[in-house]
Order: structure tokens, then C-alpha cells, then sequence
């Protein structure tokens, strides 16, 4: 007999996420008044998100990550954590990096908030490393984008530009572990490591993309061209949504679509 799970949207379970988003909305605005005051409220918006998280984990035992709800929040909170990790106190920066999290956190809540126990196909301990892994590049890329922006309105400050491209680099790096351990899942699921399914082809387009990117800094003839990073940046986080947003609402039914 499978037990009863308790309701998902009820008060306990759903306060840390109205918290946060209140936190995330503070910090915006706190980070287009005085950006410095801004990394406070953030930080505290990504601790909230992973009590809320935790607690729904708890609830089935499992990795909270079965839903549309769940899985906007989880990248909320890769956006939130990766921002306060690497915060630099500038308007741009602060308010594109609360924004984005925000704006994740505010559509899983207008998704259901039922509680699910996770089909079989999840219980492996590479779902537990591909999906974390993947939503903490998500959130690095994002901020690297954030980053590129803050360049490109405050003065093209070339101090952003190695922070851009240290941010793809640490990105790719847990986006290739993420695919590795994603393949190895892939394996024992559908018996093949790479499928022509609309979410695993966007996957390798974002590693060639910010594969690519890393190389930049090596090619004399960009050396010269400071804004080739933040470019690559802004366009890698179109890329980003198009591989977590467009290809489970807009490509056909996908083997990673959300639930």
C-alpha cells in the first residue's frame, strides 16, 4: 500500500517559497538602491529555497525534483546560490541575478504544488548527481551572462571580463560531469548513452557553445576583442533557456520533459 503523502501546497510546505520569493524581490530592489545591500537578502532567499526543498525531499524521501514546481524552484535556487557566491555589489549585476531567480521561483508557483513519489526510472544514484549538477550550471551560467551584462552597461570594466570567463569555465566544468553522469543514467534507463531527444541534443549544443567560449581567451585574433566573452555569455543563456524551458514546452514530448 503506498502511504499518503501530505498536501504540497500546504502552509508549512509553501512558506519557504513565498518567503523567498519575498527575499529575492527585496534583494532586487535593494540591489538597484544601494547593490551592496543586495547579496543579504539573496543569500538568505537560496537558504530559504533549500529548506522548502528539503523539507519536500523529506516528505517522499527522496530528491525533490519530480515536477514542474519542484524543478523551477530547484532552478531558482542554483541561480540564487550562484549569484551570492560570486556577488559583485553593481545595479546590473545584482538586479539581473535576483530578477532571473525571481522570475524562475514566480512560475513554479503558478505550477501544482502536489507532492509525487518519483517513478523507478529515478531511484540511481546518477539521477542524483546529473540533476543537482545540471540546475548548479544552469545558475553559473545565468550569472556569467548577469556578468556580461554589468560590462557591458557599467563601463565595459575589464575587470568583468576574466570573472566571464571563469564563470563559463566553472559552468562547463559541472556540465560536462552532469553529461557524464547524465550518459552512465542514460545506460541503465534506455540502454544508450545519447538519444535524439530534443533536451539531450540541446545539451551537447550548450557544451560545444561554451566549450568554445573557454577557447576564446587562446585565439590571438580575439584577444583584441574584448566583447567576443560577454557575447558568447549573453548568447549562451539564451541557449540555456532554450535547453531547461523550450525543450520540454515547446519541442514535442520529450524524455525530459517535466512532470
Amino acid at each position: 500500500m503506498v502511504p499518503t503523502l501530505p498536501d504540497g501546497a500546504g502552509p508549512l510546505l509553501m512558506a519557504p517559497f513565498r518567503v523567498a520569493l519575498g527575499l529575492l524581490g527585496l534583494s532586487l530592489g535593494a540591489s538597484l538602491v544601494r547593490p551592496a545591500w543586495g547579496r543579504g537578502p539573496a543569500a538568505l532567499a537560496a537558504v530559504a529555497l533549500l529548506a522548502g526543498l528539503a523539507i519536500r525531499g523529506h516528505c517522499i524521501a527522496f530528491l525533490p525534483l519530480t515536477n514542474k514546481f519542484e524543478s523551477f524552484s530547484a532552478a531558482a535556487l542554483g541561480v540564487a546560490t550562484a549569484a551570492v557566491l560570486a556577488w559583485r555589489p553593481t545595479r546590473a549585476f545584482g538586479a539581473f541575478a535576483t530578477a532571473v531567480a525571481a522570475a524562475f521561483l514566480a512560475a513554479a508557483l503558478s505550477f501544482p504544488k502536489a507532492l509525487a513519489y518519483p517513478p523507478p526510472l529515478m531511484h540511481t544514484v546518477w539521477y542524483f548527481l546529473h540533476v543537482p549538477l545540471s540546475f548548479l550550471a544552469y545558475g553559473v551560467w545565468t550569472i556569467a551572462a548577469g556578468a556580461a551584462l554589468a560590462w557591458a552597461l557599467e563601463g565595459r570594466d575589464p575587470a568583468w571580463l576574466p570573472r566571464i570567463h571563469r564563470l563559463a569555465l566553472q559552468g562547463l566544468g559541472l556540465w560536462s560531469a552532469s553529461m557524464i553522469c547524465g550518459g552512465v543514467w542514460g545506460v541503465l534507463a534506455w540502454g544508450a548513452y545519447f538519444l535524439w531527444d530534443p533536451k539531450v541534443i540541446w545539451s551537447v549544443i550548450l557544451w560545444f557553445h561554451y566549450a568554445t567560449f573557454v577557447h576564446v581567451r587562446l585565439t590571438p585574433s580575439l584577444r583584441s576583442r574584448p566583447w567576443v566573452g560577454p557575447v558568447m555569455a549573453g548568447l549562451g543563456f539564451l541557449f540555456v533557456l532554450v535547453a531547461y524551458v523550450g525543450t520540454s514546452f515547446f519541442f514535442g514530448r520529450s524524455s525530459h520533459a517535466f512532470g
